[in-house]
């Protein structure tokens, strides 16, 4: 057992006692002290944004997250969706009760995409047979529903998902990560998403990209396409429109977005650029994915509109906590958290608080001492005075 970072690189391989302590946790043998200690471990990564990979099988590492069960409080593993299953007789094997308590669970809006795996963010072209009997609808399906998938993982592994005073970075920073992290994608095999990104969109960025789809000899057979990755104003009907266009850019195809709910924006969008018909020489926006940020100066993702002001008001108050020599890091789990409205700040990784800031929670809430709403104080101020106290105390 080892633990990885969302790039899949490895942090460190477990010790012989630590991969005892997670396989009695795994099994529910734990109890008392070395329970405690197998909780303490497991919020550790789960506060530094790592996953855990087992080694029960030589051909693909099977890859779980620890995650908050949203009715109890505690912590519990959850297999990735769309990596490896463990070996037969592995301790975290999925079993029936695990099963069963996650048909209880929301579904996630969206699944983790490793890196070097081939995207097929979209199809070729349908035949006329395909298009008369329907054939395939559930894979365009499964294709829109990716692009949502790989924003958010984008996002998670570049770190936008974390806010700390001294990690910090600006506008062009934080798009240079997301375009590292764009190269470890290809879109099909051999065809890196990097090569095919633009993170502007105007019309000079998509007649650019399009002149390299066109060019491209890497697609083969399959239909060209690349992707535009930007800050937008907003999304409105079938238009993004942002502050270099006043008609906006029309899309085709679908917005999907994070949540359920539409939110204003600013949003980080990513879009589908390629033709729409076989030997068209014509590109255009197909489908859309976006998710909600702070500002266009920082992209920490939010979850619904209610969040901006107290949100606003937590990372104020994490730069003035810095100013005092107290490093406190924000992050929102955007993949693999069961409820996504969650934000969970850490100091030193010996204090953690978790907090909603939506009046109403999505799920149950947590029956812990470290969960708080911000609906419960009576103001902004108080709220912060909390949050101060619960980090500053004894300082």
């Amino acid at each position: 057992m080892r633990i990885i970072d969302k790039t899949a690189a490895q942090v460190r391989s477990l010790t012989p006692a630590e991969e005892e302590l997670l396989v009695g946790f795994a099994t529910g043998s734990l109890a008392g002290p070395r329970l405690l200690q197998a909780n303490q471990l497991l919020m550790k990564v789960r506060s530094a944004n790592q996953w855990l990979a087992c080694d029960c099988r030589k051909d693909a590492l099977p890859v779980l997250n620890v995650t908050l069960n949203g009715s109890t409080g505690t912590l519990f593993l959850k297999n990735n969706p769309g990596t490896a299953e463990h070996a037969p007789g592995c301790p975290f094997t999925k079993d029936e009760r695990e099963a069963n308590e996650r048909e209880d669970e929301p579904v996630a809006p969206a699944a983790w995409l490793a890196p070097d795996t081939p995207l097929r963010l979209i199809g070729d072209y349908r035949s006329a047979s395909d298009a008369s009997t329907g054939a395939a609808d559930s894979n365009e399906r499964r294709e829109q529903q990716r692009l949502l998938s790989l924003l958010l993982t984008w996002i998670e592994t570049s770190g936008l998902n974390l806010y700390a005073t001294h990690l910090k970075k600006d506008l062009t920073g934080q798009f240079a990560e997301l375009r590292s992290v764009a190269s470890r994608y290809p879109l099909l095999e051999r065809v890196p998403a990097g090569n095919y990104l633009e993170t502007r969109l105007d019309m000079k960025h998509m007649m650019m990209l399009k002149s390299r789809l066109r060019e491209a000899k890497v697609f083969g057979n399959h239909r060209r396409h690349g992707l535009l990755l930007d800050c937008v104003d907003q999304i409105k009907g079938r238009k993004l429109f942002n502050n270099r266009s006043e008609d906006g850019f029309d899309f085709q195809g679908h917005h999907l977005y994070w949540g359920g709910s539409r939110t204003s924006g600013p949003l980080l969008a990513l879009a589908l650029y390629s033709p729409t018909t076989a030997g068209s020489h014509f590109y255009e926006l197909i489908h859309v994915a976006s998710v909600p940020v702070l500002s266009r100066a920082q992209m920490f993702p939010v979850y619904r509109d209610e969040e901006r002001e107290p949100l606003k008001a937590l990372v104020s108050l994490i730069d003035w906590m810095a100013s005092k020599g107290v490093k406190v890091q924000m992050r929102r789990p955007v993949i693999g958290g069961q409820v996504m409205d969650e934000l969970v700040l850490t100091s030193d990784q010996d204090r953690v608080l978790s907090v909603s800031l939506l009046e109403k929670p999505i799920g149950p809430e947590p029956d812990a001492e470290n969960f708080k709403r911000y609906a419960d104080f009576k103001s902004l101020e108080t709220f912060r005075k909390y949050v101060a106290g619960f980090f500053m105390r004894e300082r």
